[in-house]
């Protein structure tokens, strides 16, 4: 269904409705080959041709198609860097923002929690290795915590489809939930006493990367099994939290499998 209007849109990310903006070809094909819910798909007027496989599954799918002005694409994408192309999405399934509506269940044995993780950037490779990496759930703080942006939609490839995600108010309140349950905390800090690569088979473990500039929160570290470091040339202060989250996670959860 292709729409062609003069109507002006106010989208709001995250908003109450659960609506989500995302911009880029691959962020929005990804998310109609994963059968995501769309509201609306907003493509820059002349483009119709570059689109013309995207059109074809929104038009199967009865997904709105509107052509707008490249202003008009920015204004509702926040940012230039669209591609020509945006959309406007229900929060997915896989992401939950109450932690009420979570339940942890038997098949869940990897699990990350990011504490202090605020670029968007970092948070969508974070989860792109996550997919990659054998990993079950993402646990997020509400607080001082990235949101889902475009941004993390883009640098995750379309992965932000794929993983489970659960928001908590208290990451410390899940750590003592999840050691009731069987987990074993692993936190990864410079001052960690255990070389990663010498942590063995755990049936179900919990990685804890913390931010680049101030780390895991001390109470957090209190509240581990085991405090890793990655074993490095030491020339530099610490790797980017990405790459850290993609080692150890490699080293915890892909390498028991």
């Amino acid at each position: 269904m292709d729409i062609n209007d003069n109507q002006s849109y106010i989208i709001f990310l995250l908003s109450k409705e659960k609506n989500l903006i995302i911009y880029g070809k691959n962020s929005v094909y990804e998310g109609l080959i994963e059968k995501v819910k769309f509201d609306s798909i907003y493509i820059e007027k002349g483009k119709r041709e570059k689109f013309r496989n995207l059109i074809n599954i929104a038009n199967e799918n009865n997904i709105p198609v509107l052509f707008r002005k490249k202003k008009e694409i920015e204004k509702i994408s926040r940012s230039r860097k669209h591609q020509g192309i945006c959309a406007s999405l229900i929060l997915p399934d896989n992401i939950v923002e109450d932690e009420n509506n979570f339940e942890l269940t038997e098949n869940i044995k990897n699990i990350l929690i990011l504490d202090g993780i605020t670029d968007t950037g970092n948070l969508g490779a974070i989860v792109r290795s996550a997919v990659l990496l054998n990993c079950h759930l993402l646990i997020l703080p509400r607080d001082n915590s990235a949101r889902l942006t475009p941004q993390t939609f883009k640098a995750s490839a379309g992965a932000v489809y794929k993983q489970r995600i659960v928001y908590v108010n208290n990451i410390n309140t899940w750590i003592s939930i999840l050691r009731e349950n069987g987990y074993k905390i692993i936190s990864l800090c410079k001052e960690g006493k255990t070389d990663i690569c010498e942590i063995g088979k755990i049936e179900k473990a919990v990685c804890i990367i913390g931010s680049e500039h101030s780390g895991i929160r001390k109470s957090i570290k209190k509240n581990s099994d085991y405090l890793v470091f990655i074993p490095s040339t030491s020339k530099i202060d610490s790797f980017n939290a990405s790459v850290a989250a993609a080692i150890a996670m490699w080293e915890i959860f892909q390498k028991k499998t």
